[in-house]
């Protein structure tokens, strides 16, 4: 039993290795998409959407950490809280890449994908990879006493409630246009949402 525990102990990703894992896994999905797909604008529309997937699924992970260790004091709970920046920081790594995506489709097939995209999409989404790029770049510990833990606090608290809300009015789209397979994702957001703020009110 020893060997075992001390085998899955050393086995497990902790720290950095998680992003440098997740952003691997990343791009090796998104080369393997397009490559065995045709060149055009739909291929990477379709790795638009998994990336935005992926991006989703990681937020979610890093958001709820300490909602579900609360609920579920378990060893993976645990390992979740204690590398949560880790996770955090490879939600905006995949989001990323989802961005770098988006503009090499605006490039090379730029109609119809620019006409298809209101003006307010760019500017919501803007605003959405500012709050990414500043809570990825504030993950250390020094960002924290730089800022000092109410800046801190207040700007990864803000973040996290635009981006949630970028995810919803997202999946809120899709559902509107395939409602049988984005329904589940946009049950999937609220249920986030909803996790926060059970654990928020049941503390206070």
């Amino acid at each position: 039993t020893f060997g075992v525990n001390y085998g899955l102990n050393t086995m497990r990703l902790n720290g950095w290795h998680i992003t440098y894992w997740t952003i691997g896994l990343i791009l090796l999905a998104v080369m393997l998409l397009l490559a065995s797909s045709p060149w055009n604008a739909d291929s990477i529309k379709i790795a638009i959407r998994s990336t935005g997937r992926s991006s989703l699924f990681l937020f979610s992970i890093a958001v709820t950490a300490s909602s579900v260790y609360y609920f579920w004091n378990a060893p993976f709970s645990k390992w979740v809280l204690q590398n949560r920046r880790y996770i955090g920081v490879s939600f905006a790594a995949s989001h990323f890449i989802h961005l770098g995506l988006i503009a090499l489709v605006s490039i090379v097939f730029p109609e119809p994908f620019l006409e298809d995209q209101a003006r307010s999409q760019w500017i919501f989404g803007g605003i959405g990879y500012v709050f990414v790029a500043l809570m990825a770049l504030t993950s250390s510990d020094k960002a924290q006493h730089w800022l000092g833990i109410k800046n801190w606090k207040k700007l990864h608290l803000i973040g996290v409630y635009y981006l949630w809300f970028v995810f919803f009015m997202t999946y809120v789209k899709h559902t509107k246009i395939d409602p049988s397979f984005y329904a589940p994702f946009l049950v999937f957001t609220v249920a986030v949402l909803s996790l926060r703020l059970i654990k928020h009110f049941k503390v206070r």
